[in-house]
């Protein structure tokens, strides 16, 4: 039976004859004198036009379509020629379509090229990646491979194949072994709970604790250790089958969404394939869990104990100043009295001598007191490890037992740290024997003071070390999603060296391949950068621009705005408010988003449009699910409930989003508000959310400076210069943003990046290296910019001879660079794979130790591509002004946002990272749905107008205003699902026979 890939919609949007603009059918249906002679030759003239429609299209698609009449109007007007037969043979049509295959150079659909598409679904389908986006992946690789379009049939049928291959394997080897005593052990999962005749005990390891309290701490180990012992008996049968820890997450899911009962309901072969799955993911899951918690308690401690020790350093101020001033007196009192003893004229100099003797006697026992009691009082305030000791027996009932249960890689681990934990493990008893070589030398002599061994200190020592060693990557994990050994997440090196330059071609990265080839243009860019921008600086054309000593001031003027600028907000309706739900309900009959929302199985499963609705909205607005059901006309609780288990989900609420800004690609106006058509400036940054007080997260964290003493997380968002919010990812707020840029540039599949901006909290040397290999230009905004070291290929001595005034600090490290440029592109290559993500590759790369390989040659190109980022930021003021411009876009959004998620009061109140990104993409998805409804409407508007005028006053308002404007949008209230209205959708509609718009006349 076939699979259902795209809904009606999309297939149709898919065979149907694409449109074009004037300049791309200008383009497109360009036929060069040669052909255009050989076909007079061949062929009749009037049946040239249909060669030439067939020609054009192909070109643009690698696909043919049905003749459009209105489009062989314009080719026949265009060349002149004759009027169009309006029968054309099949035999004909053949020719015309081998001639302009042949003369595209367009690749056979040969079984070579057919397994390459069918390794692609493989791989896609392995990893997980939704149908859809494997099956334009797919269209995609078709046009870099150069050959005509496979039909939607065969793409779907790949895509079978592909899903089919990858349990059904699994399976086959698995019924082998279904008489396997070892998979008992499963059984214990589908038996009733004795405390609750109604729950069984799966049920128990659905959900992960969240708290870092001792006795959810103690609650989440004994399921590990369960879990971990079944792990154990069945690490062999998952092996021989070929369970992945992509495949265990993916059916480990259904259980986790499904009712217990069901398992019983299913064939034997299949329940044991999906508990096999639910243990393998478990472990993992289970293992990052208990990480995640152990470093986030660690923290706290060395938190806790520093601000302890600041406290007491802070009451003890008072009388360290009263020693310091007793001190002070006591000196100044001696001085004063030996001067007076001095000027006694009464007394000899033997009785002089005699009393200040004396007096000394005296005083220097005062003095030594005083210095005695300052003495005691340093060794308090200073002795740091006092306490950090007190926080020991917190953490040990804590932390011990964790420490004890999780499976460490020790192949790749420092083994110091090792050492010590392995005795920690088999000693009821710490002594001096204890492995002490991963201490530092201060902390040696702190547990060791005075001859006594401090065993307190010494686990909380290993506790912390431990904590370090994991983050760092000197300590890994060996069954772990997150915290496995850096290489274990690459392509396998033996696949890699197979497999180069296939991978570099479909990934289009051909032009990497040759280090020495692909440096040399870089280097001359580089090397004309500084030439330019010193050049400007000492011609005085830079007027930006002031030398100081050992520095200089750079200085950027604000863009200037339009005098007689208009408000965009007069022309939105402002004596009603539109309904949110209206608004999301319109917007769907334009694009078609819902359709994202499949089932999990992604099989054709249609649902209530209400209850998505009801869901997004419930996410989105940050009212909760249970809430939105209670305020609801004509939505049921437990149908919502079934909603959010089966169909939210951030694959899906992601996919939605791409809808909504793909389709706004079609309005010309979007484009136009672009400060370069063709063109896209995006940018990302973070906005900070409280989470509930309530909620304990393992994805939130501390924050003073933003939090105070409650804990919260960041949404990091994508924005592009239309305003279109095509990416966001809800991260913790300890984390690095840098490591997410590429995954936003990658991961979304409606926008393309030309260059991308961040703040400071975006930018590492290491992102400028990725950023270009991948091909995108990254231009982040830096704080304190002047203060980067500029980088050459040449010794800086060489550009001072020159004259320059900007000269780099040193020069660049080249052979770091190309003795690493194999496993830079395999670096590469897995990111474009979706082996895995870059943020997780970043994660582990970036902990390691600073002399990692990969790590310093990934810095040292990235130094090439910001030294010469720096320097064109330097040397143009117009650059400067739009990265200004599009970061202030985002902040700007950021209040948007807090508008539509209104509800607790803008916190987060769900506890997973992947609840947490559903939120996120619903309040995302609602945002961009309303961009979209004001653009059309503003384009109707634009249709609507009188005459040209008043068109470029609706432009220019629209220019020089902001198109995040919400104040006629009525999120509140009652949400009445039980009926529609046409009227908010009239608003927005377009009249077809003038375009999506008429800007001939309007300049960007």
């Amino acid at each position: 039976m076939s699979i259902e890939i795209l809904s009606r919609k999309e297939l149709k949007a898919f065979n149907k004859v694409p449109s074009m603009n004037y300049k791309e059918k200008e383009y497109y249906f360009d036929i060069k004198n040669d052909l255009l002679e050989k076909l007079q030759e061949n062929y009749k003239t009037e049946n040239i036009v249909i060669f030439i429609h067939l020609f054009g299209y192909f070109k643009l698609t690698h696909k043919f379509f049905n003749i459009d009449t209105s489009v062989l109007e314009y080719i026949a007007k265009r060349y002149n020629l004759q009027k169009i037969l309006e029968n054309i043979s099949e035999r004909t049509l053949r020719a015309y379509k081998q001639i302009i295959k042949n003369y595209l150079k367009i690749n056979e659909y040969t079984d070579e090229i057919k397994a390459i598409l069918q390794k692609e679904a493989n791989n896609l389908a392995n990893n997980f990646i939704h149908r859809k986006k494997i099956f334009y992946t797919l269209v995609n690789l078709a046009r870099k491979l150069n050959i005509e379009m496979p039909s939607y049939t065969e793409l779907t049928r790949i895509i079978q194949v592909a899903l089919n291959t990858q349990k059904q394997d699994i399976l086959n080897r698995l019924d082998l072994l279904l008489k396997d005593k070892r998979l008992k052990v499963l059984d214990e999962f589908l038996e009733k709970d004795k405390e609750s005749k109604n729950r069984y005990k799966i049920a128990y390891f659905r959900r992960l604790e969240h708290s870092t309290a001792k006795h959810q701490m103690m609650l989440s180990l004994g399921k590990l250790n369960t879990i971990q012992s079944k792990f154990n008996i069945l690490k062999e049968i998952i092996d021989t089958i070929g369970i992945t820890p992509k495949i265990a997450q993916y059916y480990a899911k259904w259980v986790e969404k499904g009712k217990s009962f069901q398992l019983n309901q299913i064939n034997k072969l299949n329940q044991k394939f999906t508990l096999l799955s639910f243990v393998y993911y478990q472990y993992l899951i289970r293992n990052d869990n208990l990480i995640d918690r152990f470093i986030s308690t660690v923290q706290t401690a060395k938190n806790s104990s520093f601000r302890a020790q600041k406290d007491f350093s802070f009451e003890l101020e008072p009388k360290k100043n009263q020693v310091l001033k007793s001190l002070e007196d006591a000196n100044i009192s001696t001085l004063n009295e030996i001067e007076k003893i001095v000027k006694d004229e009464k007394l000899s100099a033997v009785k002089k001598v005699a009393t200040i003797t004396t007096l000394v006697e005296k005083k220097t026992q005062l003095l030594n007191n005083i210095l005695e009691e300052k003495k005691v009082f340093d060794t308090v305030v200073e002795n740091k490890y006092d306490f950090i000791e007190q926080k020991s027996k917190i953490l040990q009932g804590r932390l011990s037992g964790v420490l004890k249960a999780i499976e460490l890689d020790e192949n790749t681990s420092n083994k110091n740290i090792i050492s010590a934990i392995k005795y920690f493990r088999d000693n009821t008893n710490i002594t001096t024997k204890a492995p002490k070589e991963f201490l530092n030398d201060e902390e040696k002599t702190a547990v060791y003071e005075s001859g006594k061994f401090r065993v307190s200190l010494y686990k909380v020592l290993l506790f912390f070390h431990v904590s370090d060693a994991i983050k760092n990557g000197t300590l890994n994990l060996k069954y772990s999603l997150k915290y496995r050994n850096f290489d274990d997440y690459l392509i396998d090196k033996d696949e890699w060296e197979k497999n180069k330059n296939m991978l570099l071609k479909v990934h289009e990265l051909d032009n990497l391949k040759n280090y020495d080839n692909f440096i040399e243009p870089i280097k001359t860019k580089l090397e004309q950068s500084f030439k330019q921008t010193n050049e400007n600086i000492k011609k005085g054309f830079n007027t930006y621009f002031t030398t100081r000593e050992n520095s200089f001031i750079l200085k950027t003027p604000k863009l200037d705005k339009n005098e007689n600028e208009e408000s965009i907000a007069k022309y939105f309706p402002s004596n009603e408010y539109i309904s949110i739900i209206e608004l999301l309900r319109v917007i769907n009959d334009e694009t078609d988003y819902l359709s994202s929302f499949q089932h999990y199985n992604q099989n054709k499963s249609k649902t209530d449009h209400n209850l998505i609705l009801a869901a997004i909205v419930g996410y989105g607005c940050n009212l909760s699910l249970v809430k939105m059901s209670k305020i609801s006309k004509g939505i049921s609780e437990n149908k919502l409930d079934n909603i959010k288990s089966w169909y939210m989900s951030e694959e899906n609420t992601q996919e939605a989003n791409d809808k909504i800004i793909s389709y706004m690609d079609k309005l010309e106006i979007v484009k136009l508000m672009r400060a370069h058509r063709d063109i896209n400036h995006t940018s990302s940054d973070g906005q900070k959310y409280n989470i509930s007080k309530s909620i304990d997260s393992t994805n939130a964290g501390y924050s003073f400076k933003y939090f105070g003493t409650d804990k919260g997380v960041v949404a990091y968002t994508f924005i592009d210069e239309s305003h279109r919010l095509f990416h966001s990812q809800v991260i913790n707020v300890n984390e690095r943003e840098s490591g997410y840029v590429i995954d936003g540039l990658l991961q979304n599949g409606a926008v393309k990046s030309d260059i991308h901006s961040t703040d400071t909290f975006g930018f590492t040397e290491v992102i400028f290296g990725l950023t270009n290999l991948l091909g995108f230009s990254f231009a982040p905004r830096i704080k304190n910019f002047r203060k980067q070291q500029l980088y050459g290929f040449n010794s800086p001595k060489y550009y001072h001879n020159l004259g320059y005034t900007l000269v780099p600090k040193r020069k660049i490290k080249e052979d770091l660079i190309k003795n690493s440029w194999d496993e830079i592109l395999r670096f590469i290559i897995t990111i474009k794979e979706r082996k895995t993500t870059a943020t997780q590759l970043l994660k582990r790369l970036t902990s390691y130790s600073k002399n990692h390989k990969l790590y310093t040659a990934l810095k040292e190109f990235g130094k090439i591509i910001k030294t010469d980022f720096l320097l064109n930021y330097i040397d143009d003021v117009s650059l400067r002004q739009r990265i200004e411009k599009q970061l202030n876009k985002v902040e700007a959004s950021n209040k948007f946002s807090k508008a539509v998620f209104f509800g607790n009061s803008s916190e987060f109140t769900v506890a997973t990272v992947e609840e947490q990104n559903i939120a996120n993409n619903s309040k995302r998805l609602i945002q961009n749905a309303i961009i979209l409804w004001k653009y059309m409407f503003i384009t109707k508007k634009l249709q609507q107008a009188s005459n040209e005028n008043e068109k470029e006053e609706i432009f220019n308002a629209l220019k020089n205003s902001s198109i995040i404007y919400w104040n006629f949008i009525n999120f509140y209230g009652e949400y009445d699902f039980t009926r529609s209205s046409k009227r908010i959708h009239r608003l927005i509609a377009l009249d077809e026979t003038k375009g999506f718009m008429n800007t001939t006349s309007l300049k960007n």
